[in-house]
């Protein structure tokens, strides 16, 4: 599961940061998701999906601090996702698209480069 939170982590600062800034309300919205629906990405080592949560609100600061493009975060996903589709169910497929679209609305509604990147996403997952 550590691959599937790494590639939601990439993604999550890949919308957040689509217009070369970071909110705080971008980055309580997608953990605010995220603990919403916990559950689905739990495990049987990780019940709560707890240390996926965790994951994501520790890599989002360090992504910012060494200056990821939003387009480098997003290839980052994309090679993930491509090598691991099998890890990517249908219902975690939809999770990760309601998730940008949370993100993307955070912060004065979306813009026409998160509108851009949700689009490239819907269509990646429907490989």
């Amino acid at each position: 599961m550590e691959n599937v939170a790494r590639a939601i982590a990439y993604l999550a600062y890949a919308v957040a940061s689509a217009d070369h800034h970071v909110d705080e309300t971008e980055r309580k919205a997608i953990q605010s998701f995220i603990d919403e629906h916990w559950q689905l990405l739990a495990d049987a080592e990780d019940p709560f999906g707890a240390r996926t949560l965790d994951f994501v609100d520790k890599m989002i600061p360090a992504l910012e601090v060494n200056n990821m493009s939003s387009e480098e975060a997003f290839n980052h996903f994309k090679e993930m996702f491509d090598a691991k589709k099998d890890l990517f169910s249908p219902e975690l497929r939809s999770f990760i698209v309601q998730l940008c679209v949370r993100t993307g609305a955070a912060f004065n509604q979306m813009n026409k480069s998160e509108l851009v990147l949700i689009s490239r996403v819907e269509l990646l997952l429907k490989t």
